[in-house]
């Protein structure tokens, strides 16, 4: 690594001053899982990283917003041209001490009845691993380090290993499927 790249970590996880907490998802594994759960809407996304038609931006506050009264007038929008798309929700949140929060709003919109697909770091560590993650319909780890990308660049290997979080409906008494997400063959619920 030159003297000149920042090195791809979290200000707010690792303490490294002027680092981003916005990473955009590797397009393959988006287009991996989008085959499988046909995304309406991009939950934490600018203009410039989205990876859906449409996304909520930073000052619209997605922690706020009602993702599900999103996705149906996305849907409302594309039926009136005759088409259709998915009640599902991609969410590559901000890394950092937030993050649960992020979780614990995705768990929350997939009981209104979206399906809520998460990328994050396997953080197991964590209570809000436990008391969300844990609840999810399914749970699968990335195979090696994800290259994410910044600015359109591709990154450096993150600094923890990810995991793609998939949250459907009452989670109450649920245990997770647990999967593994390989960049070079198909993804298998």
């Amino acid at each position: 690594m030159s003297m000149i790249e920042k090195p791809l970590v979290s200000s707010t996880a690792h303490g490294t001053p002027n680092a981003s907490n916005s990473w955009q998802t590797p397009r393959w594994l988006f287009d991996k899982l989008s085959q499988h759960f046909e995304f309406a809407l991009d939950a934490a996304a600018t203009s410039d990283n989205t990876l859906c038609n449409i996304h909520l931006t930073p000052e619209e506050d997605a922690l706020t917003y009602d993702w599900a009264e999103a996705v149906c007038g996305v849907n409302e929008i594309f039926m009136n041209f005759g088409g259709e798309v998915g009640r599902s929700v991609w969410l590559n949140p901000p890394y950092g001490r937030d993050v649960g929060k992020w979780v614990a709003k995705a768990r929350h919109e997939s009981e209104k009845g979206l399906t809520v697909v998460v990328l994050i770091f396997a953080r197991t560590d964590t209570r809000w691993w436990h008391d969300h993650v844990m609840r999810a319909e399914g749970i699968y780890f990335i195979k090696g380090r994800l290259k994410f990308l910044e600015n359109g660049q591709v990154r450096h290997p993150a600094p923890a290993p990810s995991c793609v979080i998939v949250f459907r409906g009452d989670s109450e008494g649920r245990t997770p499927k647990l999967g593994t997400v390989v960049r070079d063959q198909p993804f298998v619920r």
